[in-house]
Order: C-alpha cells, then sequence, then structure tokens
C-alpha cells in the first residue's frame, strides 16, 4: 500500500487567504503529480481552517479530488 505524499498542509484566518495557499498548494501538487505520473492530487479539508494538498495513488493520475472532513455541527 502507498502512502500519500503530503504537498502542504496549513491553516488559514480568512476566505481570500484559503483561496491563494489552495491555489498555490494544488499548482505545486499538479507539477509534482505531472513529474510522477501516477498519483492525482487529494485536497483535504480537515476542519475549517486546516487544509491539507498531497499526491495519492486514491485519486488517478490527472484529477485533483477534494475531501471535506470538516464537522458541520
Amino acid at each position: 500500500m502507498n502512502a500519500n505524499r503530503l504537498i502542504a498542509d496549513f491553516q488559514v484566518g480568512c476566505r481570500s487567504e484559503m483561496h491563494d495557499k489552495l491555489e498555490a498548494a494544488v499548482s505545486a501538487a499538479q507539477v509534482e503529480a505531472r513529474a510522477s505520473g501516477t498519483q492525482g492530487v487529494l485536497v483535504t479539508r480537515h476542519d475549517f481552517a486546516r487544509f491539507s494538498v498531497s499526491l495519492s495513488h486514491e485519486v488517478p493520475f490527472g484529477l485533483t479530488r477534494e475531501h471535506d472532513q470538516a464537522s458541520r455541527y
């Protein structure tokens, strides 16, 4: 079983910061994914202020998927 390769793990304070950091992290992950040619990009929302971006064998190459773990309560 292959583990995900973490590209970025960060917290944000506002929506614009979230957008900027996610855009930069996903762009970096896409560059890495193209180099490997075997993994897609997984964006995970851990809570309302914390996100991670990683390369994952569970995501097909060429795709980006989102996973929301944030509690809605």
